[in-house]
């Protein structure tokens, strides 16, 4: 049976990658290919912790690194990794390159990509940019907003770095969303056509 395929969606917050995550798979299942959403931190044993922690004000960095990168790893045996051996298209909502550009800030990058060295590597990884302001805008800013801003800032441009060295296809995510779920479906079909997932032409 041939492997699946992964597709990771990137984006700071408020960059729509949810939205478009789940509006990819919609669409690739009206075009008759089997496919999966899926999202981190995951709703797992690990992942509910992470989550609880956030809204009790977080854990301190090293930690948060070292939980996300232990939910990815039991996401991959329970979700990931069986559905590609299906030969399903999973879309992930957020994935390495998520933990790598919010904590790397914080930890350094390489200890991150250390800790993540086993989980496997995304077949296709999008970056949804949108701009802080922007991001901050549509999710309504919030408390201590400098503070968030500037953190943010270095998060993007992490994610820039990223795409500079070619891990990740950055999509322009501060279009109108049609606009910007067209691009991305065009960038995921060329993709799946090249990986043989679809027919070219």
């Amino acid at each position: 049976m041939r492997r699946g395929f992964l597709i990771a969606v990137e984006g700071i917050d408020g960059s729509g990658k949810t939205t478009h995550s789940k509006a990819l798979v919609e669409e690739l299942k009206s075009m008759g290919v089997g496919c999966l959403y899926t999202a981190e931190p995951t709703d797992g044993p690990i992942g509910r912790l992470l989550k609880a922690g956030m809204r009790g004000g977080g854990f301190p960095p090293e930690v948060e690194a070292l939980l996300f990168a232990a939910d990815r790893l039991d996401h991959v045996r329970r979700v990931v990794q069986p559905s590609l051996d299906a030969g399903l298209v999973v879309v992930s909502d957020r994935y390495v390159h998520s933990s790598i550009a919010y904590q790397g800030v914080s930890v350094g990058f390489d200890w991150v990509r250390t800790l993540n060295m086993f989980a496997p590597k995304p077949d296709l990884a999008v970056y949804l940019d949108v701009s802080v302001e922007e991001a901050l805008a549509r999710i309504g800013g919030g408390r201590d907003l400098f503070e968030r801003a500037e953190y943010l800032e270095g998060v993007r441009e992490a994610y820039l770095r990223l795409v500079e060295g070619g891990e990740l296809v950055m999509v322009d995510a501060g279009r109108p969303y049609t606009e910007t779920h067209r691009e991305l479906l065009n960038v995921v079909l060329a993709a799946l056509k090249e990986a043989g997932f679809l027919k070219a032409g």
